[in-house]
């Protein structure tokens, strides 16, 4: 009893002490992981949602107008930058002219499809807040998957297809399946090597509007 009291008056040993500091590291290190793991996770939900509701949104319009935001719908990328050639419906789903500008954007895909009354109103934003490929946490040209969501009509094989993409997190990147889903050259506003989705944009989750 005497030595347990004397024990206590002493106080910890340095070695106990490290011990401790140790144990706490571990478990904050584990606690982080954990967190980083879960908010990564929330924010794959969200773009698989918004993308979802975009996608609905597309084929809705598509019943009413017999496309999904294509040619000559003056939403997306301008085809040739300049504002002479009617923008098609491609590109950055909510880049517009506050972005890139009139010419290069002049009204972005989600306002064309909230106008139409067929996309609830909402920004539609990548939960990260990035809208286009601006570099730094939005990505960059070739390198650093850029966060932000895309919208594409093209052709696979003469058969025409419409897709909406986004960077997921928790996914690996397939950059070679993400590329072929269009056939070169048949994007508008993108040339063969820009349309490469996955090697370019980083994009690994697509929706297919049928």
């Amino acid at each position: 009893m005497t030595q347990t009291f004397k024990r206590l008056q002493q106080g910890f040993t340095v070695i106990e002490i490290a011990v401790v500091v140790a144990v706490l590291a571990v478990l904050a290190s584990i606690i982080l992981v954990s967190y980083s793991s879960y908010r990564e996770d929330a924010r794959d939900v969200q773009r698989k949602s918004d993308l979802q509701q975009v996608a609905s949104a597309l084929k809705a319009y598509g019943n009413w107008k017999n496309n999904f935001v294509e040619t000559d719908s003056g939403c997306g990328v301008d085809s040739d930058g300049g504002g002479s050639s009617p923008a098609d419906g491609n590109g950055w789903l909510t880049a517009g002219p506050s972005d890139l500008g009139a010419t290069l954007y002049p009204r972005s895909i989600v306002q064309c499809l909230q106008d139409a009354k067929v996309l609830k109103e909402g920004d539609f934003i990548d939960p990260t807040g990035c809208k286009w490929d601006s570099g730094g946490i939005c990505g960059s040209w070739n390198g650093i998957p850029a966060k932000a969501y895309m919208k594409a009509t093209c052709t696979k094989s003469g058969v025409k297809k419409t897709y909406v993409f986004g960077h997921l997190e928790g996914v690996a990147r397939s950059d070679a399946a993400i590329d072929a889903l269009c056939d070169a050259n048949t994007v508008s506003g993108f040339t063969s090597d820009g349309q490469k989705w996955g090697t370019h944009y980083g994009m690994n989750y697509y929706i297919e509007i049928q």
